[in-house]
């Protein structure tokens, strides 16, 4: 949409910036790549603001210039989204990526402030309740040790078994690698597992090059999008060992977590031969001589060939957990997610190191910062305030006061 003329405070006629027209360039300052066109927050991002514009353009008088928008028009479209009947935290996040688009354009010079984040345009959200610190999930030890116990136990049998089913080997021992990874590191499931709509390096699965075994570190691309390094704790490094015995990668550019769906591997297995000059018979020959016949699995036929399969996605972590949780015989009571979730493993890292080492370790090993991780696990100094208080009153003095009668 072209910029329509208006009128300046000086009498001159200049132009009004309309909102679509820098919708991209917000976009590619917040991507990420070379070409600034990939990441989640872009993708999430693109399509708030288009739901944002679809609701503009049914307002009265469709304000599609920065200098029609209103507080008003926020106001409305806050109490929009209320209505949905989304889950609170979906409507606030919504709202701020319209915000954020908002603040954006103000720095650029077309707005003079955010009017979203106006308290009268905000007042429709839904009220912020400040129950935050201790609400979601963290496994606690009961269920820590359970699923540890469970992981272990199946890896053995497997490993036991290893010459009559090597895909189960790989399978248990992966899974067990992977709950003692989360368990012990406290790293994000986004920064080990691949994210299918960011194909960037360190977004397409932990890689046994970025293993240091003996060194207890590993190299993420962290939430900040640089490259660092992450503490592996010694109780995980025995399963990742085993691991790598077991899956035997011919290289270390796989994936430390890879996918083991038939059909993926199978697609994995075609393009790379493929893309060395097999066609397209040769290379169902060699699968069906190889694997239908039970000679190899899939992966190990990835393994034979050289070819690199697909790493575990987050989505496919989850339902991994949500598998091992139920198998485990572990029941959560009254939790939203209804599994050990990969988050809940981070954030019980965080609260052994906070109540063990205080903040500023637990914020080094969560790479965080020492004031994000005490909003974080803040009911923890509460609780232990409330046990020193307690302490204090029972060892105060008692008062001489004799009570008086009414």
């Amino acid at each position: 949409m072209p910029s329509e003329p208006k009128t300046g405070s000086d009498g001159t006629e200049t132009d009004a910036v309309a909102i679509s027209s820098v919708v991209e360039d917000y976009l590619l300052d917040k991507g990420k790549g070379r070409d600034g066109e990939s990441g989640n927050y872009r993708r999430h991002a693109e399509r708030e603001i288009d739901r944002f514009l679809e609701f503009l353009s049914d307002r009265p008088g469709s304000p599609a210039t920065f200098e029609a928008l209103s507080v008003a028009d926020l106001r409305e479209y806050a109490r929009y989204l209320s209505r949905q009947g989304w889950a609170e935290g979906t409507i606030k996040n919504y709202y701020a990526h319209v915000s954020g688009f908002l603040g954006w354009a103000s720095r650029e010079g077309h707005l003079s402030e955010n009017p979203a984040q106006r308290t009268r345009a905000k007042e429709p959200l839904p009220e912020d309740t400040g129950r935050k610190s201790g609400e979601q999930q963290a496994w606690s030890r009961e269920h820590r040790e359970q699923l540890l116990s469970y992981v272990d136990e199946q890896a053995y049998n497997a490993i036991d078994a290893i010459s009559d089913d090597p895909k189960a080997a790989i399978k248990d021992c992966r899974n067990r690698a992977l709950v003692n990874l989360l368990c012990f590191s406290g790293v994000r499931g986004a920064e080990i597992l691949a994210d299918i709509d960011d194909g960037r390096r360190g977004r397409d699965g932990l890689r046994w090059s970025d293993l240091s075994l003996g060194d207890n570190s590993l190299q993420v691309l962290a939430k900040k999008q640089r490259w660092d390094d992450r503490a592996l704790p010694a109780p995980a490094v025995p399963s990742l060992e085993r691991l790598k015995q077991v899956l035997d990668p011919p290289s270390d550019d796989w994936p430390v977590f890879p996918s083991l769906s038939y059909s993926t591997l199978v697609q994995d297995f075609s393009n790379s031969l493929l893309e060395r000059g097999y066609d397209n018979e040769e290379i169902e020959e060699i699968r069906l001589e190889k694997v239908s016949e039970g000679e190899l699995s899939m992966i190990e036929l990835c393994a034979e060939y050289g070819v690199a399969p697909s790493a575990m996605t987050t989505h496919g972590g989850r339902d991994v957990m949500k598998r091992l949780t139920d198998r485990a015989g572990i029941e959560l009571d009254d939790d939203t997610h209804g599994y050990l979730a990969p988050h809940g493993a981070r954030r019980a890292a965080g609260e052994v190191m906070v109540r063990k080492y205080g903040h500023g370790e637990a914020a080094r090993l969560l790479d965080n910062s020492e004031q994000v991780v005490r909003e974080h696990y803040s009911h923890i100094e509460a609780g232990e305030l409330a046990d020193l208080a307690a302490e204090a009153f029972d060892e105060a003095p008692q008062s001489d006061n004799q009570d008086s009668t009414e």
